[in-house]
């Protein structure tokens, strides 16, 4: 992965130009495949995200096996 910071513009939410980004990955697009960059303040606010929906997705397996336990008891 590549971690190293460049000076250009952030490709998420902020739109800032000329900033420290980071690679966070390629994007593929119906023209083709590139790499994207983000700042660091956009990258926090999408690893939040990501933790939010990974705390939601072990809450929604939990509810479902507990379901599943009950109605085979």
């Amino acid at each position: 992965m590549k971690l190293n910071r460049v000076m250009g513009p952030c490709w998420l939410g902020c739109r800032r130009e000329r900033v420290p980004v980071k690679w966070f990955g390629p994007i593929r697009t119906r023209d083709g495949d590139g790499d994207m960059f983000a700042c660091d303040d956009c990258l926090v606010t999408v690893e939040r995200m990501v933790s939010e929906q990974l705390a939601r997705r072990d809450t929604d397996d939990l509810r479902s096996r507990s379901t599943v336990h009950r109605t085979y008891l």
